[in-house]
């Protein structure tokens, strides 16, 4: 008799092993997602700030006439949660922050301040990336999930340029500074794919085209990642995307008279990260 349950106890065991192996550590439909990461920017700034006259101002490429990297390791955090099946909810900050110094080789005129060749220039320029994402899949399988992608978020501008140059025997110092905030929003799809018990796969391609306020914005933005799970609470992700803005800034705004400009800006990143799962 306790050899005859024995035996059975052990065929129990064996037939319930590969379902146990076979055990998905992740699934596309999760609650909670946190996924802090490290990126690789890559980024590439042309920056127009005008006069409040209405002078117009030069078009600065920050990379070459000021001197700031062009890839620079930065933070970024998102939060992902599924209020049901088929919606998701995403917000994120992308930090990029840059400061270099350099001796400028032709004049710059940056809002109100002319910045004449030959003078030491110390700039400091922030143009974080925020955002806010809404999901709908309409295509909500167990290892497949697609559908469409709305996107919000701002530009966070922020350039401080102080300079020090030699006036006869004395040495004198000015600056100039700009802060803006850039709404945008884009409009697109997306996609998500289960591979095998542990793998994860998703991509997503959004752009838009439109005026808020004193605004004229030009907006695409595309990425990808492969999410690998140790267990069903905690994965490693590989992830890259790309972002370009190109703004008209008008001069105007309910009466006011505000800097015009004109900002042109791309950010390219390859992320490491975890992602933390409840």
């Amino acid at each position: 008799m306790r050899r005859s349950s024995f035996v059975i106890a052990v065929a129990a065991i064996l037939a319930a092993a590969p379902a146990v192996a076979q055990e998905s550590r992740t699934n596309l439909y999760n609650k909670f997602e946190f996924s802090p990461s490290v990126t690789s920017v890559i980024l590439n700034s042309n920056i127009r700030v005008d006069s409040e006259d209405g002078t117009v101002g030069t078009e600065v490429d920050a990379e070459d006439d000021l001197g700031l990297e062009t890839v620079k390791w930065e933070p970024r955090f998102a939060l992902r949660w599924r209020p049901g099946r088929r919606h998701e909810i995403e917000a994120g900050y992308q930090f990029a922050r840059r400061d270099a110094e350099k001796v400028i080789e032709r004049d710059i005129n940056f809002a109100d301040t002319t910045f004449n060749a030959g003078v030491d220039l110390h700039t400091a320029l922030k143009t974080d990336l925020a955002f806010l994402n809404y999901r709908f899949a309409i295509i909500s399988k167990e290892g497949v999930q697609a559908g469409l992608a709305l996107g919000t978020g701002a530009l966070l501008l922020e350039a401080g340029i102080d300079a020090l140059a030699n006036v006869g025997s004395d040495e004198v110092s000015y600056s100039a500074s700009h802060k803006i905030t850039v709404p945008l929003g884009s409009l697109g799809a997306y996609g998500r794919f289960l591979i095998g018990d542990a793998f994860t796969a998703e991509a997503d391609a959004r752009i838009v085209k439109l005026k808020v306020d004193r605004f004229d914005i030009q907006y695409v933005e595309f990425g990808a990642a492969g999410r690998y799970f140790f267990s069903h609470s905690v994965g490693l992700e590989l992830g890259a995307g790309a972002d370009a803005v190109e703004v008209d800034i008008d001069s105007k705004e309910e009466g006011l008279i505000k800097p015009s400009g004109r900002i042109k800006y791309s950010l390219s990143n390859v992320r490491l990260g975890v992602v933390l799962v409840k």
